[in-house]
């Protein structure tokens, strides 16, 4: 069945031509690129020059973060009196590269740590009272780090305390109530100076990468070799992995710390334990790794231990130096991902057919079944919140309470509407379109309600249609080798800085589209240059949008080029496409 989908309005964006013009004579680009540059707020040429060939060199000064120099004594006290350390980290990307990176540092200076991951079915998420048990029941150390935790962990810390712990929180979270003001805290968050609005972008990862290099420079004004024989560039593997999974903005910092982090990803000379997952993840020597690499098949991989068993395993193998190992984890790791994934389609099946049944035309999806494995509603919500454009809450069964995420769409904001609810959660805390929240299984009903009287409050002022943000047009003979280097520029492209969506006029699909995947849910389709020879189009989950054949339509689309085989070649990634209105 044919289904043009008119209901997504396409927007091709403005930009001032004679400004291209200049940047396109100086930079030697295509104009397409710098109507890119020009639309995303860079229109100098300094500017141009930093976001397109960024530096090291261009990364602050690690000091501007606040209290970093008093957690960089109380280590290097910790180091030079060979004290006991214990790290504490989130089980989640962001957390399992926070933890290897430090102990990475902290290795080089003769220091072991003990480290552990939250068990979250029984020990929940975070710098909580069961992991914080755990760790002391092995011996009472000198210095706790908490990372991408903790923030909001006043009675545990409080507790360390009392044992004789010093604590310093490395973390990225808001608050949501009272923070800590016992120990040693570096979030950017929840200081209000000037100097923190850019730092607020970095996720955890980032902020220890800072730390440690803050703590070589320590040492290295003390005359430490070791110090002086330890590259923090090689350690950006781990920083470009947390901060792509962490969908924070792949801009200023960021984009430094994702472009040469990806260039060592992508290189030969990769740590033990990331050749092997980019083995199992099928990612191939010499194919350069992009961040949708990351999110798609490194990050799942990574994750899929802490949503559904332990996420020391991931640790472990990013710590590996022995590839045989690391590869019996990495095998592991994907296997307990596939696991992972065949429990996510159950439970989106059943879900599905319960909003279906029960919740048509709600303004808000809130579901909940006590069997669903919390690990993976996260994943689900996102989906349904697309699939129906409204925002959902999918809740599991978690240590006697329904637990889950809700994620929202446009501009409906998820942090205004559970405050609303607040008085019905036992816990939550998130961003407007993602939070997660915690709540007695008796009081689903109400909060449902609420839930839904909020968002429809919200969506009065809400224009719900669709819309795709066009950066220029192109034809099909555009797309030629020049071109596309060019484009690369432009990356690591993701949250922040997405990928641009070119508009390609009036074209005629070569033969039938095909559909594809395991469950024949993708389709592709080639298009015919009079000097680029077929470009393969993808659409993704677009088997029930099929563009017609022998007509003209319009496509949007990004562009890329595909590694396959060892062949390299162009390819459109189809957003939308409509009938063609020109003759």
């Amino acid at each position: 069945m044919i289904v043009n989908n008119m209901s997504k309005i396409w927007n091709i964006l403005n930009y001032d031509h004679e400004c291209a013009d200049a940047l396109q004579r100086k930079l030697n680009l295509s104009s397409s690129v710098c109507a890119i540059l020009l639309q995303r707020g860079i229109n100098t040429l300094e500017a141009a020059e930093k976001f397109l060939w960024p530096k090291l060199a261009h990364l602050r000064d690690p000091s501007e973060l606040q209290n970093i120099d008093l957690a960089v004594s109380k280590i290097a006290q910790s180091i030079t009196n060979k004290e006991d350390i214990v790290i504490i980290g989130d089980y989640d990307v962001d957390g399992i590269t926070s933890i290897t990176l430090l102990i990475d540092v902290l290795k080089i200076f003769g220091i072991m740590p003990r480290f552990y991951v939250p068990r979250r079915f029984t020990e929940g998420y975070g710098l909580s009272e069961e992991i914080v048990a755990r760790a002391l029941n092995d011996g009472i150390p000198n210095l706790i780090l908490a990372l991408d935790c903790g923030t909001n962990s006043i009675s545990e810390i409080e507790l360390l305390k009392s044992k004789g712990c010093d604590v310093i929180v490395v973390d990225h979270h808001k608050s949501n109530d009272e923070t800590c003001t016992d120990c040693c805290v570096i979030n950017p968050h929840i200081y209000d100076d000037e100097r923190s609005c850019e730092q607020r972008i970095f996720c955890t990862v980032g902020l220890v990468f800072k730390l440690c290099h803050r703590l070589l420079q320590f040492f290295r004004r003390k005359g430490d070799a070791r110090a002086f024989n330890f590259r923090m560039r090689d350690e950006l593997d781990l920083v470009a992995l947390g901060t792509i999974a962490d969908l924070v903005p792949l801009i200023g910092e960021n984009r430094i710390f994702c472009k040469y982090g990806l260039r060592k990803l992508s290189s030969k000379n990769k740590r033990a334990g990331l050749a092997a997952l980019c083995r199992v993840s099928a990612l191939h020597d010499g194919v350069p790794i992009y961040p949708t690499d990351v999110a798609f098949k490194l990050a799942p991989r990574l994750n899929a231990c802490g949503r559904l068993s332990d996420a020391v395993l991931p640790v472990n193998m990013l710590l590996s130096t022995d590839y045989d190992e690391a590869m019996t984890y990495a095998y592991e790791l994907d296997e307990t991902n596939h696991e992972r994934q065949n429990l996510e389609k159950e439970v989106t099946v059943e879900a599905e057919a319960i909003v279906k049944a029960l919740y048509p035309n709600d303004p808000a999806i809130v579901l909940f079944n006590e069997k669903w494995h919390s690990g993976v509603v996260g994943i689900i919500s996102g989906k349904l919140a697309r699939d129906y454009n409204r925002p959902c809450m999918v809740l599991g069964y978690e240590r006697g309470l329904a637990k889950g995420s809700g994620r929202s769409i446009k501009t409906i904001n998820l942090v205004e509407v559970c405050t609303n609810c607040a008085n019905l959660l036992e816990s939550w805390g998130g961003h407007p379109l993602a939070v997660g929240v915690t709540i007695k299984p008796e009081n689903i009903d109400k909060f449902r309600e609420k839930f839904c009287e909020n968002v429809a409050e919200l969506a009065k002022s809400v224009d719900f249609s669709e819309e795709i943000s066009i950066a220029n047009k192109v034809e099909v003979d555009d797309i030629n080798d020049d071109f596309i280097q060019d484009l690369e520029l432009l990356n690591p492209l993701g949250q922040g800085n997405p990928d641009p969506i070119f508009l390609v006029r009036s074209v005629k699909i070569q033969g039938m589209p095909e559909l594809f995947g395991t469950s024949k849910n993708h389709i592709r389709f080639w298009l015919s240059g009079k000097h680029v020879g077929r470009v393969l189009v993808i659409g993704w989950e677009m088997s029930d949008n099929i563009p017609p054949i022998g007509v003209n339509i319009d496509l949007a689309v990004k562009i890329s080029m595909d590694y396959w085989s060892g062949q390299k070649s162009k390819r459109f990634t189809l957003v939308d496409w409509r009938i063609s209105d020109e003759k």
